[in-house]
C-alpha cells in the first residue's frame, strides 16, 4: 500500500476503515478494488470496468494503454493490475504505455499550462532499464504521441478493442494527441472506453486549457464519440469519497454496432435485468 492510500484510510469513518483494513487483508482483487485499497485505484477501476464490459460482449482480450509514463512506475502497476484482475475474469489484458521518452515536448501557448509545466519535465531517465523491467508484459511506445497514434490503430482488432485510457500527459496538444486513439473504427473498441485524466483537479483546471480543453474539443469534432463524466462513481461503493472519483471519464462509441440493435435473449425481468448488469459491473 502507498503512503497516500494509507493517509486517505485515516479520513474513513470507522466502520469504513474496518472494512478497507480487513479487505486489504484478506479479499480478492474484485474486493479489494471495490474498497479503493489497491494502489493507484483509479487504474484498478478503470482495468476492471474494461475487463467486466469486454466480458459482457463476449471478448476474451481487451486493450489497456497508459498515456505518459514518465519514470514507469504507472505502467508497471498497470501491469500488476491487469495481471491480477485478468486473473479473476479470465480475462487477457495487452497493455500499450505511450511516452516521448523526452520528458514534455515544447509547450504551445496558454492551452499547455505553461504557469505549471514546463518543456523537459518528467524526462524518462532510463528507458533501457524500463524495457528490461516490463519485458513481454507490456508495449513500450516512445516518441511524440501525435506521431505515434495512426501506426497503434493499426494495431487494434476487434478481438482486443481498446477499453481502459489513462491521459497523464500534463498539456492540451498531448492530451489532445491522446485522445485521437479514440478515433478509430467503431469495433475497435468497447462501447464505452473507461478514460482516467490525471491533471484535472488543480488550481489553475480549466475547460480552456490542458487536458479538460482537449475533451471539449474532442467532443466538438466527433458527432458520434463523445467523453462523458462516468455516472456510476461513487453508486453503491463503500467508500462515497476518493480523489479520483471526479477524474474518471467515459468515452461513449455511440456508433459502434452493439449500441445500435438489441442483442437476442430472452427477456428479463426487472429483478433478473439489474443482477444481469451488475455481474458485469454495468450498473
Amino acid at each position: 500500500m502507498t503512503l497516500e492510500n494509507f493517509k486517505a484510510l485515516l479520513y474513513d469513518p470507522p466502520l469504513v476503515l474496518l472494512g478497507r483494513v480487513w479487505t486489504k487483508l484478506t479479499g480478492g482483487v474484485i474486493a479489494q478494488e471495490r474498497w479503493g485499497v489497491l494502489d493507484r485505484p483509479s487504474y484498478a477501476y478503470g482495468i476492471l470496468r474494461a475487463g467486466q464490459v469486454a466480458k459482457y460482449f463476449g471478448h476474451k482480450t481487451v486493450t489497456v494503454c497508459e498515456f505518459g509514463v514518465a519514470h514507469g512506475d504507472g505502467l508497471l502497476n498497470m501491469i500488476y493490475l491487469a495481471e491480477k484482475i485478468g486473473k479473476a475474469l479470465d480475462m487477457r489484458f495487452r497493455v500499450v504505455g505511450f511516452d516521448t521518452g523526452a520528458g514534455l515536448p515544447l509547450l504551445n501557448g496558454y492551452k499547455d499550462h505553461p504557469e505549471v509545466w514546463s518543456s523537459g519535465d518528467f524526462m524518462l531517465a532510463d528507458t533501457d532499464k524500463l524495457r528490461a523491467r516490463i519485458g513481454s508484459r507490456a508495449e513500450l511506445v516512445l516518441g511524440d504521441i501525435s506521431d505515434n497514434i495512426a501506426d497503434f490503430l493499426k494495431t487494434l482488432t476487434p478481438d482486443s478493442p481498446l477499453g481502459f485510457i489513462s491521459v497523464d500527459v500534463d498539456l492540451y496538444t498531448a492530451a489532445a494527441a491522446s485522445l485521437l486513439s479514440l478515433t478509430g473504427e467503431p469495433d475497435l473498441y468497447l462501447p464505452a472506453v473507461s478514460t482516467y485524466l490525471d491533471d484535472v483537479a488543480f488550481y489553475f483546471s480549466n475547460r480552456w486549457c490542458g487536458e479538460l480543453a482537449a475533451i471539449s474539443d474532442f467532443n466538438a469534432a466527433h458527432e458520434l464519440r463523445k467523453i462523458d463524466i462516468d455516472r456510476t462513481l461513487p453508486g453503491k461503493r463503500p467508500v462515497k469519497y476518493a480523489r479520483w472519483y471526479p477524474q474518471m471519464y467515459v468515452c461513449h462509441v455511440l456508433d459502434h454496432p452493439k449500441r445500435q440493435v438489441s442483442p437476442q435473449r430472452d427477456g428479463l425481468n426487472m429483478g433478473h435485468h439489474r443482477e444481469f448488469l451488475t455481474k458485469y459491473g454495468i450498473l
